[in-house]
């Protein structure tokens, strides 16, 4: 019976999935994120992931990015959360007249407050963040991202779907703004793991270029 539970959230929320690929603009690239995470609790309220991520674009034919993450995350008080994350990018760059995989680092901090009520959860985050090149000189961006989510509560799901939209400012760099439509849903395989399925939709409005879209699928195993 758990099987069969698993499977029909699954399918559910890939005919989501499909739905919202096809009200979107089926010009957009696909681009494909996968990632497996391991986190461990230091005490009730301190908690750190490690993950690796991989990243194709060019609607799956060309890897994009290789990713290592490392986030910290601190909740003093409950339902508020404080986040510090570091990643390092193996980025392949296939545009313009330097190409090849390029080393980044970004480093981001974030506070996430959640809301609830009987009928769905609401949860804000705010986060700074600045991603800069190893190789390259006056390569970065830095942003402020804010994310309003909302956790649709249905009966018999013990994690339930959740929509979100992401915004994007950048403040220093390229003047990008990058507007993010999401739905997720985690599904628990056993106690201590779980796999996690995203649609992203997300619109680049550049300054000093033209517009451009992504449809993301995106998969992560997550185990303690």
């Amino acid at each position: 019976m758990c099987i069969i539970k698993v499977l029909n959230q699954f399918y559910i929320f890939f005919f989501i999935i499909l739905l919202s690929n096809f009200c979107f603009a089926q010009s957009s690239e696909l681009k494909g994120w996968s990632s497996v995470e391991y986190g461990f609790e230091i005490d009730e309220s301190l908690k750190i992931d490690l993950s690796q991520h991989f990243r194709l674009k060019e609607d799956l034919n060309v890897v994009d990015t290789y990713i290592t993450e490392s986030e910290i995350s601190y909740e003093p008080i409950n339902d508020l959360k404080l986040l510090g994350q570091l990643r390092y990018y193996s980025r392949n760059d296939n545009f313009g007249g330097i190409q090849g995989f390029e080393n980044m680092l970004r480093y981001r901090f974030g506070i996430d407050k959640k809301f609830n009520s009987n009928k769905l959860n609401f949860e804000l985050r705010v986060a700074y963040q600045n991603r800069f090149s190893l190789d390259r000189e006056n390569r970065f961006k830095k942003r402020i991202r804010i994310r309003p989510l909302i956790e649709l509560k249905m009966i018999d799901w013990t994690n339930n779907p959740k929509i979100y939209f992401e915004y994007f400012d950048e403040i220093k760099g390229n003047d990008q703004k990058v507007y993010r439509y999401g739905i997720r849903k985690k599904i628990n395989t056993n106690k201590s793991q779980s796999i996690t399925l995203r649609y992203l939709y997300q619109k680049y409005v550049e300054k000093y270029s033209s517009n451009s879209s992504a449809n993301i699928i995106s998969i992560k195993y997550s185990f303690n």
